[in-house]
């Protein structure tokens, strides 16, 4: 375990005192259940210091061990079917664990779970929960431009007067992005945009090296996640030490989009109360909400906390962005968007 993820367990487990509280004859529902010595297998793509750290605080109020297998694919456990060895998925990005969904590999979440997480997050089929999220946002150099020079809007960033201005990565994220203008405007006014892109943007390949290029001055903006810039002022001791800044657009846009990370059980597991009371757990404000919100970046990579009234300690409230509603599960399928940025020299390179 780091030294971040047993500080942050400490805060955690003082701060909660168990996932629930007492039963209703005031005995420790964390005790003397044979449910709550089970072994959990968890399969994710999520950073693993923010599973390391949710997974170690619930073993230590529950007992409930586990098996963590990092960067899991949806087709591996396509594979393995209904032979799985996985009891729970966590993801990073919602593509993956609304593939499953889609793909029948998963139960329904509990309802009381899915009323734990603020509305547009979740799978609407109630196939998976939100238990982290990150955004889309804009970085920008002041040295280079002020804020008022900035686009209002994500389409603004096609303009000529931001020609050869701002970097951008094929990410993920840009992916779901891409298929989200894809799905709200068509792929014909899509496709003009992904056009002005290629010829106004440079293209950085990541987004660590958008989020570099623009704290040392090379272009004055950067599309990119918001969590890259939380966690490099992590690391040279505050925000306040970087040049760079966050640029949120004013008004619901695309540029704001916001991303879940979801939970799913799977179909296949043969844990299957003790796997919805883990993501019961993760989602709730007093369990891995709270852990979430309070870590220091190097585990919860500055993710924001999905719980209504749990702001993260370090990127503030979810609620502050304004990101336009989106069914997340329609990017179990992204081949538009993938095809699409294929055709246009867009994809990783």
């Amino acid at each position: 375990m780091t030294a971040a993820v047993a500080t942050i367990l400490g805060v955690t487990l003082a701060a909660c005192g168990g996932s629930g509280g007492s039963t209703a004859d005031g005995s420790d529902p964390a005790a003397g259940s044979a449910t709550d010595t089970a072994t959990l297998t968890v399969y994710t793509d999520q950073h693993a210091d923010l599973i390391k750290g949710l997974t170690d605080a619930y073993t230590a109020e529950t007992g409930v061990e586990f098996n963590i297998q990092n960067d899991a694919t949806v087709g591996q456990i396509e594979a393995e079917g209904g032979a799985g060895k996985a009891d729970v998925f966590l993801s990073e990005d919602p593509t993956p664990v609304a593939q499953l969904g889609a793909a029948g590999l998963l139960a329904p979440v509990d309802q009381t779970t899915l009323d734990q997480v603020r509305p547009g997050l979740s799978s609407p089929k109630g196939l998976w929960a939100a238990y982290a999220a990150r955004s889309r946002v804009l970085y920008y150099n002041p040295t280079v431009i002020s804020q008022d020079q900035l686009p209002k809007t994500l389409a603004e960033i096609v303009e000529p007067q931001y020609a050869g201005k701002f970097a951008w990565a094929p990410s993920g994220a840009f992916v779901a992005t891409t298929q989200y203008l894809i799905a709200t405007q068509g792929e014909a006014k899509t496709t003009t945009f992904l056009e002005g892109i290629k010829a106004n943007g440079v293209n950085e390949q990541k987004n660590g090296n958008v989020r570099d290029t623009v704290e040392a001055g090379k272009h004055a903006m950067g599309l990119s996640n918001h969590y890259y810039w939380w966690v490099l002022a992590g690391q040279k001791g505050g925000p306040d030490k970087l040049v760079s800044k966050i640029y949120h657009f004013p008004a619901e846009d695309a540029g704001n989009l916001v991303l879940s990370s979801g939970a799913g059980v799977l179909k296949a597991s043969t844990h299957q109360a003790e796997a919805q009371k883990f993501i019961a757990w993760v989602t709730s404000k007093d369990g891995g909400q709270k852990l979430i919100a309070d870590a220091p970046a190097e585990v919860s990579e500055a993710q924001y906390p999905v719980a209504p009234g749990v702001a993260s300690s370090i990127a503030g409230d979810l609620s502050e962005v304004k990101s336009p509603a989106f069914d997340m599960d329609e990017l179990a399928d992204s081949s538009q968007a993938e095809d699409l940025l294929k055709q246009l020299g867009l994809s990783k390179g």
